[in-house]
């Protein structure tokens, strides 16, 4: 019963995916700093970073899949984080689609702080990815309803490409 409710819920549901392919110009983080976790114990090294995965404990998996952590945090704590994957495929869950990759990093699952939200930092995140990255293609995707998520990305200089 729970995948029949699931499946008719895809049904209706629309994906907007994205692209980035170039530099973004330099970016002002203030008094935030940005930070890179790709494995399990690096983790556990920053307290801050090692609260959100006390809350989130399950996430603690995608390090197994070729997953790395990224965000922006203050002193006190994470203001707006998501994931990077790098391999062949992925699967969109909330379509049960999958998409395959070719030479791309897939951006996913990012979350800013409702204390922050409407401030730009999903943009700036977007951006400080952007220039990390710099040689790679980057893909993300997000809702169709989401439209904070969409006007971000592509303020952000992602450009739309698919419609699932």
């Amino acid at each position: 019963m729970r995948k029949f409710i699931k499946s008719i819920y895809q049904f209706f549901l629309t994906i907007y995916v994205f692209k980035s392919y170039s530099k973004f110009k330099k970016v002002d983080k203030k008094s935030l700093s940005v930070f890179l976790v790709n494995s399990k114990n690096k983790a556990k090294i920053n307290k801050i970073i090692q609260k959100y995965f006390i809350y989130y404990k399950p996430k603690l998996n995608r390090f197994k899949k070729k997953s790395q952590f990224i965000g922006v945090k203050n002193s006190k704590e994470i203001i707006c984080s998501g994931w990077i994957y790098f391999g062949s495929s992925w699967k969109i869950d909330e379509i049960d689609k999958k998409i395959k990759l070719k030479n791309e990093y897939l951006l996913y699952d990012f979350e800013t702080n409702k204390k922050f939200r409407n401030m730009g930092y999903y943009k700036l995140l977007l951006r400080v990815i952007q220039n990390k990255f710099v040689k790679k293609k980057l893909v993300i995707y997000s809702w169709s309803h989401n439209f904070q998520s969409i006007n971000a990305i592509k303020k952000s200089g992602f450009h739309f490409t698919k419609k699932f």
